[in-house]
């Protein structure tokens, strides 16, 4: 690459990445507006689940208790699988080791750290492309890539996750790929070299095995399509080729190391797997797939899917007909980008966390119209004709992905992350916490305490019971599906599973107490306020009937600004509540209240007419605030809505020990059954 591409690529290379930071530190600046919202005493509240568990192995790492592969004591209890990784993270030992170095907090270094390495990926795919002689595309790809709605919300400040450099690392083995098989020998096997040396570095970012095998495998194939003959396809495999270039492969698949290429295999079943096969299936094996709840793994419609890379449905269009022609004419010098690329289109297929992946390939395809329209040479860009159809496409670029403006919200509350922290100091050391998975690696992190789940782990069929103790009516089914789960596991269920139970045999057992035993460490039932949002789909789960493979989706409802302006009535907004006469009065509709519970000054005070109606919870403040949630008869009698929202609860079975409602609400689950 000459002088003039480089300093052309540098100045693309820049102003990609000012436009990156620039999109993702104006969250700094509405943070420091409202320390009080984003911050509990001076530490960033994360923006991402995930970034506890990145934490926690940060954490673990610098006070040397992270002991590659030995079991981790406080995940997936009580089965003995979930162990550390072979390597810590890099994510994580970067946060160990900087966070030390610069004598900031891990969530602090989050909030400036995760931005800047999220830019960096525009370094390799500009030079690719300049490579090739597209300024456009390379300007384009770039500057849709960094600043595409989906991938600036995975990346934004205090989002803890491997997101921001999943995009870098397969694009400089990409690229680093791609020198080795269109430079001379020495050179060659120098880029070979370093292609291997970034594959050996995206495994220990993000340890997903079978990604680096797929560029191996498209790798070593792809050498018989650049020298394939017109007269015949099977002129890739020709032994003469691979003679001829083995030993840039033999480079590339050491420096890659081997270990990681046949570990590959399995972890490339397992993707598929997951990703392919399982992914949109309501089941999981025979349990229920948590999957459909998760809003990441969401199918999306195309429109929504050019809002979140090209930022416009015309530009969208237009994305896919650039890059269509792209393949066309370049498609022997894009062949070691493929895997990537399979990564992106995988966001067709509806689930949205793929659609980053795909984002800068539409923007390559979209800057690539202008270069073929104007074929520029780089010692012509001057030329008036050049500079304008220039100045249209970076404005064409620009212009719809302006908007994307996107402010970091926590995923926890101030309120929330002092509750956990103080989790771990009215618990003992050995207890275990039930809970959603959602808060699983934060409750580890903050408070130090063990989980039966978490996010990492919440697709086995353990989280189907804990979803079951949320919404089953009976607290003592809940009590022995806590006992069952604590004693035998998920462990314990494949176990069943292999003599030939059915899932709903397994549960019935279970339901039954036939696995009940005193529980051997303390366990506490938490709930925390996300859960009323979140109870429609673990209600989903807890009901799941096997025959028809659903369950019962209802969502819990609630009437915000809500104040007393008389004895018997409530006013919510446009909304007001007859608590003497039981109705729900709304501007359009009147609505009659089956059943209403009334929780003031901890006392609980139920009226029922046993007529058909809603189901209302109606919570009293010592501040005078009040909260109503609005309730169908299932959900009701849920033990998420008794134990919970109303603190009703069965003293044989559950001890409340925190209520600080509704924000956290904790019970102490009896060792036995009380007499």
């Amino acid at each position: 690459m000459n002088r003039k591409k480089v300093l052309i690529s540098l100045l693309i290379i820049s102003i990609a990445i000012v436009l990156g930071l620039a999109y993702r530190f104006y969250s700094i600046h509405v943070w420091n507006q409202n320390p009080s919202k984003y911050y509990y005493k001076g530490n960033a509240l994360y923006t991402e689940y995930d970034a506890f568990y990145y934490s926690y192995y940060a954490k673990a790492f610098n006070e040397g208790h992270y002991k590659p592969l030995k079991q981790d004591p406080l995940r997936f209890y009580p089965d003995k699988i979930a162990t550390f990784p072979p390597v810590i993270f890099m994510i994580s030992f970067l946060s160990a080791e900087l966070s030390k170095l610069l004598h900031v907090s891990i969530e602090n270094l989050s909030v400036y750290m995760v931005p800047i390495l999220a830019v960096l990926f525009v370094i390799p795919l500009v030079f690719y492309l300049m490579d090739l002689g597209y300024p456009f595309a390379a300007f384009s790809s770039s500057v849709t890539g960094v600043l595409s709605l989906i991938y600036i919300a995975r990346t934004l400040i205090a989002r803890l996750r491997p997101d921001c450099m999943n995009l870098f690392f397969p694009l400089a083995i990409a690229y680093f790929l791609y020198l080795s098989q269109f430079r001379k020998p020495k050179k060659s096997y120098i880029y070979a070299f370093l292609a291997g040396i970034f594959a050996q570095l995206y495994y220990w970012w993000y340890m997903h095995e079978g990604i680096i095998l797929a560029f191996a495998i498209v790798y070593i194939v792809s050498f018989g399509f650049i020298e394939i003959s017109e007269k015949s396809f099977l002129h890739i495999f020709s032994f003469g080729i691979y003679k001829k270039r083995w030993k840039e492969i033999v480079i590339f698949l050491i420096s890659a190391n081997p270990i990681i290429l046949y570990m590959g295999i399995h972890n490339a079943i397992f993707l598929i797997n997951v990703y392919l096969i399982d992914f949109f299936r309501p089941t999981m094996g025979v349990f229920p797939n948590v999957f459909v709840s998760i809003a990441e793994a969401a199918r999306v419609n195309l429109h929504y899917l050019a809002k979140l890379t090209s930022g416009n449905f015309a530009v969208f269009v237009a994305s896919l007909a650039g890059l269509a022609l792209f393949l066309m004419f370049n498609y022997k010098k894009f062949l070691v980008f493929l895997p990537l690329f399979f990564i992106g289109l995988m966001a067709f297929k509806g689930a949205e966390r793929f659609a980053m992946y795909l984002a800068p390939f539409l923007g390559l395809g979209f800057g690539y119209v202008f270069d073929l329209l104007i074929k520029p040479k780089l010692g012509k860009l001057t030329n008036v004709k050049n500079v304008l159809v220039g100045l249209f496409a970076v404005s064409l670029t620009l212009i719809p992905l302006a908007p994307n403006i996107v402010i970091a919200e926590p995923k926890i509350t101030p309120q929330l992350e002092a509750d956990f922290i103080n989790l771990g100091k009215i618990t003992p050391k050995s207890a275990v916490i039930w809970t959603w998975w959602d808060y699983g690696t934060a409750i580890e992190y903050l408070a130090n305490r063990a989980t039966f789940h978490d996010g990492q782990s919440q697709i086995y069929p353990k989280t189907y019971f804990i979803a079951t103790s949320y919404s089953d009516s009976d607290p003592k089914i809940a009590y022995n599906t806590i006992s069952a789960i604590s004693n035998i596991g998920n462990t314990g269920i494949e176990k069943l599973l292999k003599q030939k139970n059915s899932p709903q045999q397994i549960r019935d057992k279970i339901f039954n107490g036939q696995f009940n035993a005193p529980l051997k460490r303390p366990i506490y039932f938490s709930f925390t306020g996300d859960e009323i949002g979140k109870f429609g789909w673990i209600n989903y789960f807890g009901t799941w009937d096997f025959k028809k493979k659903k369950g019962l989706f209802e969502p819990i409802g609630q009437l915000g600004n809500c104040r007393e302006i008389s004895k018997d009535t409530i006013s919510c907004g446009l909304n007001e509540i007859d608590t003497k006469e039981m109705y729900l009065k709304t501007p359009s509709l009147k609505l009659n209240i089956n059943t209403l519970a009334i929780y003031n000054d901890k006392k609980l005070t139920l009226k029922s007419l046993d007529t058909g109606g809603l189901y209302i919870d109606i919570v009293y403040f010592k501040n005078s605030k009040i909260n109503v949630y609005i309730l169908q008869q299932q959900s009701f009698y849920s033990m998420f809505n008794q134990m919970y929202i109303l603190r009703n609860y069965d003293q044989k079975y559950f001890q409340l020990v925190y209520n600080n409602f509704p924000t956290m609400v904790l019970y102490k689950v009896n060792k036995e059954p009380l007499k």
